[in-house]
């Protein structure tokens, strides 16, 4: 997963917004996924000399509601600001 985060944040321009619709994670679920990455990378950097408010990468900005679908699985679509 890491190195999936890793990705995208190499995609998303800083400033850009990340826009993740997912069929198996509840909004809460995504957000901590985020929160996650954001502290390993938190967790390295500050290692390296870096102050914790430049570590940030994702920062939550709003979610449409998620719903169950008829099999009962959650979908979710959450918007990340690239910080």
């Amino acid at each position: 997963r890491m190195m999936y985060w890793q990705s995208v944040a190499s995609l998303v321009s800083p400033g850009g917004i990340l826009v993740i619709t997912s069929c198996s994670r509840t909004k809460d679920e995504l957000v901590q996924e985020v929160e996650n990455f954001n502290q390993r990378k938190l967790g390295t950097t500050l290692s390296e000399g870096a102050l914790a408010s430049d570590v940030v990468v994702f920062k939550y900005l709003d979610h449409v509601q998620a719903y169950p679908n008829v099999d009962g699985v959650c979908i979710a679509t959450v918007a990340f600001l690239h910080t």
